[in-house]
């Protein structure tokens, strides 16, 4: 069963101080960048709404994989990183009671959504990039000369 998102915020992350509840500059732009909606599509079609057991959020899998991709980590790094950080826990949007997904979780997402789902991310990410003015290519990956973005 697909969730987008965690909405519930617990009683010891509005215990936080402000300063552990800022984000780096990268963070932040990374993290605004991702709540498009075009970036939650392509994972619509691999699960159902109704039937199944609830998929991790997939807010929390995209800003986890970026993070994977940013910092080169492995899947189980990546697991241990984001368990020991406050900044990260709140940019994955994991709360701090929560238990982190387990590294086989992340792994059997991807698989499970395989690489035509990279490729409409890649695709979204590129056309977003382009309307901000960030970036000077096509929308298009076929077009790009085939660069991708792989955060697996």
């Amino acid at each position: 069963m697909l969730r987008v998102s965690d909405p519930q915020t617990t009683i010891w992350d509005a215990l936080l101080p402000e300063e552990a509840k800022r984000l780096s500059e990268e963070l932040t732009h990374i993290d605004q960048l991702l709540d498009d909606e075009r970036f939650i599509a392509p994972y619509r079609k691999h699960f159902s709404a109704t039937v199944g057991r609830p998929s991790i959020p997939i807010e929390t899998l995209l800003r986890m994989l970026y993070l994977k991709h940013r910092y080169q980590l492995g899947y189980e790094s990546l697991c241990k990183e984001v368990s020991d950080s406050i900044t990260w826990r709140r940019f994955c949007r994991i709360p701090l009671d929560k238990p982190v997904p387990h590294p086989t979780t992340i792994l059997k997402l991807v698989r499970r959504c395989g690489t035509e789902t990279i490729d409409a991310l890649n695709e979204a990410l590129l056309l977003r990039l382009k309307e901000q003015k960030l970036l000077r290519s096509p929308n298009s990956l076929a077009a790009s000369g085939g660069h991708k973005i792989r955060p697996a």
